[in-house]
C-alpha cells in the first residue's frame, strides 16, 4: 500500500515554527481535508523557502530585541505618566511585564529550535548522541539538568568518540542556551521596564569670578565683606549680601523649635538629603533671590553642618530657569510630567564641625572655662578667656574666642554663659570649638516641593561625615589648615540686633544671642532660684546649642564672595543677578552637553561644569543595563548564526522538535533490551545515559531510534520460518513494518467457534530469536528528499 507523502508548505512551516500549528489543523477541518491519518514526511529538505520559513521562529524575538536595544540606547524619556490610552502607571507597568515574558518565552523558544536543528543533525548525520541529550531540546531550560545524572551520562561518552570536538562544543551550546534560558527573563525585565530615576537633560560650564583663593579663601576677614560698614550696623541683617544676611530665617526657624521639638523639623513624608532628615530651608534678605537649606548632623558632643555657596547657587538658579524654558520648548516636556527637575555641580562647600565641653557651673571667682582638646578627642584643655563676664547678668551671653593654642586647627571658639540664679552666686558655662573647612561636595539646585517640604538646594558628598575627633576633610590642596576666621569678620556675622526687629530686647543681644533666646534653650533651668543644678542642663540641651551656633557660622561662610554673583549697581538691596553671555547655538548647546556660555573677556575665571537632569520614568544606560543588552545581544548573534548555517546548506528538517514525537519515534522503533535493561520503570544511573542512540532507516521508508551496543537488523533479514504447505498464505511473508517485539518460534491456542487450531510446531533448531544480527552502521541514514512513515 502506497501513503501519501505530506510536504510542507513555506507558510504551514512558518506556523509550525512559531507555535501556531494549530491554525492548519483548523484549516483543514474548515476545508474538510483533514487527512483521517499520517502521511509520510520528507525529514529532509533542501528548499529554499522552506528553510527560510524553519528559520522564521528567530523572527519575532529577534525584532524586538532589536527595538528594546535601541530605546534604550537613545535613553527614552517617559515621564511620571505614559503617554498611553490606560492612564495608570500600574497597569502599564503591569503590561510592560507581560511583554517582557513573552519575550522571554518567545526566544527560549527560538533557542530551542537552534537546540533540536543540532540534535537532529547528530542523530542524523552524526555518529549519534548519548542518551542523556535525547531531549536536551527542551531539558536545557532547567538549570538543574547541568548536573543531572543525563548530563554526567553525556559527559562519560564526550571524549571518547570521534567527534568530540563536535560533541563538546553541541554541549557548551546547549549549556550557553541554558544560560540564556535562565537570564533572558530578568533581562527583558530590566530593559523592557522603565525605572523612576534621573534623566541626564543637557549641561554646561559656567564661569566663577576670581581664582580659586578668592572664592574659597584660607583667611576670612571683615576686608572681604563688600559694604562692610553697612554689614557691622544694626541694619546688616537688612541685607542678604551681608554675613547676617540669614538671621531672619534662622530666628524664625529655631523660635518654632525647643529643646525636645528641634530634631522633628523635616515632615517624615519629605526626602532624606545626604541619607540625613536634619535640614531646613533657608531664605536671605533681598537681593539674594534663591532658597537654601541648612544640614547637619548631631552627636553628643559635636555636630557638623554643610551649607551651599550662595553665588554658585545664584547663578545656577538662573541658568536653570534658561535651560527648563527650553527644553519644555524643544523636547514638548510638561511641568506635570516631570517629578523633579534638578541642576547639579561638583564644588567646594562650607562645612563646620562644631565641639562644646560639658557644661560647668562657674562662679564669679572662676575664670578657667574647659574647651575641647581639637588633638585630643573626647578630652578637654582649660582657657581662661577674656570674653568671660564674671559679673551677673539676668540674660544668657555668647562671645567669640580666639585661642592661639589652637589656631592652626580651630577656625574660632565661642563661650556661652547662662544667665545667673537670683542670688547671682554661678550660672552655667560652656566652652566650644569651631573647625571649618572647604569640602568636596555636589550641590543640587532643584524644583521639588511637596506642601511644606521645598528644599531647593540639595547636598551629597563624595566622602562620609566625619565622626567626632576625625579631622574635616581637606578641601584646597593646599590647604591643610582650618579657615581661618578674623575677629572683624566674626562682628559682621553677629552684628547687634536692630531695635523693633525679630530678637530684640532691652539688652541689645546680638544675632546669635537673639537666636538662643528665641529657641527657648534655657526654659525651665530656674526652678530653685537660690540653687542652680548642673543636671537640669542635659544633652538635648547641648545639642540644641551646637546645632545653633554651627548653622550661623556655616551661613555666614556660605555667603563669602556673595557679591561676584550681582551686577553690583546701586545700594545692594537693589543688585540683581549677574547675566552671562550666551553662545550662539546656546539652546542646543545647554541640551547636549555642551559649552554654552561665553568666557569672559576680562578677569580671572573659575570653570564649573554643570549638569542638568530630570526624573520619572526613563531608559537608562547603566551597569545592569549593559549586562541584560549582552544577553539579547548573544541571542541575536545565536539566532544570525543558525539562519545562516541554514541557508548556507539549504538543509533543514521540522522532524523531532517535541518531546511526544520522539516518544512516538521511540514507540515505532525495536526494543533495546541490552542497552536499556531494567529501565522500564525507570533509569537512576548516568551510565545508562551515556548509551549511544542515533536514528537509521531500517528499511526503505520507516525510521528508528538504535541502540550502538544493541544487535539490530534490517527488516528485508527478518525472516519466519514456518512449516505450512507453499499454499499458506503467510508463508515467507515479511511484515509491512518492522515488529515490535523479536520474532519467535512459539506455538498457541486461540478459542475460536468451539474448536482449537494450532499454529505449526517449531523447528527443534531454532531456539532463539530468528533475527540475523548486523552492526549499527549496517543501517541506512536518512536520506535527502525521501520521504518516510
Amino acid at each position: 500500500m502506497r501513503f501519501p507523502i505530506s510536504n510542507p508548505s513555506f507558510w504551514e512551516q512558518s506556523l509550525r515554527n512559531i507555535g501556531l500549528a494549530i491554525v492548519i489543523d483548523i484549516w483543514a477541518h474548515v476545508r474538510k481535508r483533514s487527512p483521517q491519518q499520517e502521511k509520510k514526511k520528507v525529514v529532509i529538505n533542501q528548499s529554499l523557502k522552506l528553510a527560510l520559513a524553519r528559520c522564521s521562529v528567530h523572527i519575532i524575538p529577534v525584532l524586538v530585541s532589536i527595538t528594546i536595544l535601541i530605546v534604550n540606547t537613545k535613553q527614552v524619556f517617559i515621564g511620571i505618566d505614559f503617554d498611553s490610552n490606560i492612564k495608570s502607571v500600574t497597569v502599564n507597568l503591569a503590561l510592560l511585564q507581560t511583554a517582557a515574558k513573552l519575550q522571554e518565552l518567545l526566544i527560549v523558544a527560538s533557542l530551542a529550535t537552534v537546540a533540536f536543528q543540532l540534535l537532529r543533525h547528530e542523530l542524523m548525520h552524526g555518529d549519534g548522541l548519548p542518551l542523556g541529550l535525547l531531549a536536551a531540546g527542551i531539558d536545557f531550560t532547567r538549570l538543574s539538568y547541568f548536573w543531572s545524572p543525563e548530563m554526567l551520562g553525556t559527559l562519560r561518552s564526550a571524549f571518547n568518540r570521534p567527534s568530540k570536538l563536535r560533541r563538546v562544543a553541541l554541549i557548551l551550546f546547549l549549556v550557553t542556551a541554558g544560560t540564556l534560558a535562565a537570564l533572558v527573563g530578568p533581562s527583558c525585565a530590566v530593559l523592557l521596564i522603565p525605572q523612576p530615576q534621573n534623566w541626564p537633560a543637557g549641561g554646561t560650564v559656567i564661569y566663577l569670578n576670581g581664582t580659586q583663593d578668592h572664592i574659597w579663601p584660607a583667611n576670612l576677614s571683615a576686608e572681604q565683606v563688600p559694604m562692610k560698614d553697612l554689614c557691622t550696623s544694626v541694619d546688616a541683617t537688612e541685607n542678604g549680601v551681608c554675613p547676617s544676611g540669614g538671621y531672619y530665617s534662622l530666628w524664625a526657624h529655631y523660635a518654632r523649635v525647643n529643646t525636645q521639638t528641634y530634631q522633628s523639623v523635616v515632615p517624615q513624608y519629605a526626602r532624606h538629603l545626604s541619607g540625613n532628615d536634619y535640614y531646613w530651608s533657608l531664605e536671605s534678605s533681598p537681593p539674594v533671590p534663591v532658597r537654601t537649606i541648612s544640614l547637619g548632623i548631631l552627636g553628643t558632643k559635636d555636630a557638623l553642618f554643610i551649607q551651599t555657596k550662595y553665588s554658585v547657587a545664584i547663578i545656577m538658579d538662573r541658568l536653570m530657569q534658561e535651560w527648563w524654558n527650553i527644553l519644555r520648548s524643544k523636547r514638548a516636556i510638561q511641568d506635570d510630567n516631570v517629578e523633579n527637575r534638578a541642576a547639579a555641580a561638583h564644588l567646594l562647600s562650607p562645612m563646620t564641625n562644631i565641639q562644646c565641653s560639658d557644661a560647668q557651673n562657674l562662679s564669679r571667682s572662676d575664670e578657667t572655662v574647659l574647651f575641647p582638646d581639637p588633638s585630643s578627642p573626647g578630652s578637654s584643655q582649660p582657657q581662661t578667656p577674656s570674653q568671660l563676664n564674671n559679673e551677673p547678668r539676668q540674660h544668657l551671653q555668647f562671645s567669640w574666642v580666639r585661642l592661639p593654642e589652637s589656631a592652626d586647627t580651630v577656625s574660632t571658639a565661642a563661650v556661652f554663659q547662662s544667665p545667673w540664679t537670683s542670688d547671682n552666686r554661678s550660672r552655667i558655662v560652656i566652652g566650644c570649638n569651631l573647625q571649618a573647612r572647604w569640602v568636596p561636595a555636589q550641590i543640587h539646585t532643584d524644583a521639588y516641593s511637596f506642601w511644606q517640604g521645598y528644599y531647593p538646594k540639595n547636598i551629597s558628598f563624595e566622602a562620609a561625615y566625619p565622626s567626632a575627633g576625625q579631622a574635616l576633610l581637606n578641601g584646597l590642596p593646599n590647604t591643610k589648615n582650618a579657615i581661618a576666621v578674623g575677629e572683624d569678620w566674626l562682628g559682621t556675622l553677629t552684628p547687634a540686633v536692630g531695635k523693633g526687629r525679630p530678637g530684640y530686647q532691652e539688652w541689645q543681644p546680638t544675632t546669635i544671642e537673639g537666636i538662643l533666646s528665641g529657641a527657648h534653650l534655657i526654659e525651665g533651668l530656674f526652678a530653685n532660684n537660690d540653687h542652680f543644678p548642673i543636671d537640669l542642663w542635659n544633652n538635648e540641651r547641648s545639642k540644641l546649642l551646637m546645632s545653633i551656633v554651627g548653622s550661623v557660622f556655616t551661613d555666614g561662610l556660605a555667603r563669602v564672595g556673595i557679591e561676584d554673583a550681582f551686577d553690583q549697581i546701586g545700594p545692594p538691596t537693589a543688585w540683581r543677578p549677574a547675566g552671562f553671555t550666551k553662545t550662539e547655538d546656546f539652546d542646543d548647546a545647554v541640551l547636549q552637553d555642551r559649552k554654552a556660555v561665553q568666557l569672559p573677556a576680562t578677569g580671572n575665571t573659575t570653570e564649573l561644569p554643570v549638569k542638568f537632569s530630570i526624573s520619572g520614568l526613563s531608559y537608562r544606560l547603566t551597569v545592569v543595563q549593559f549586562l541584560a543588552m549582552a544577553v539579547l545581544v548573544l541571542h541575536i548573534l545565536i539566532a544570525l548564526a543558525h539562519v545562516g548555517w541554514i541557508l548556507m546548506k539549504r538543509e533543514s528538517s521540522g522532524c523531532w522538535d517535541s518531546v511526544i514525537e520522539l516518544l512516538v519515534l521511540a514507540q515505532n522503533s525495536q526494543p533495546a533490551p541490552t542497552a536499556l535493561v531494567n529501565t522500564a520503570a525507570g533509569i537512576k544511573f548516568s551510565m545508562t545515559f551515556s548509551k549511544q542512540v542515533a536514528i537509521r532507516s531500517r528499511t526503505d521508508d520507516h525510521l528508528e531510534l538504535v541502540y550502538e551496543e544493541e544487535n539490530v537488523v534490517k527488516d528485508s533479514e527478518m525472516v519466519v520460518f514456518h512449516k505450512n504447505d507453499d499454499n499458506d498464505a503467510d508463508h515467507g511473508r515479511r511484515p509491512s513494518h518492522p515488529s515490535t517485539w523479536p520474532l519467535r518460534r512459539q506455538a498457541s491456542r486461540t478459542p475460536s467457534t468451539g474448536s482449537t487450531s494450532q499454529l505449526p510446531e517449531a523447528d527443534s533448531t531454532l531456539s532463539t530469536p530468528l533475527i540475523v544480527a548486523v552492526d549499527c552502521h549496517g543501517l541506512a541514514r536518512v536520506e535527502v528528499g525521501k520521504a518516510y512513515g
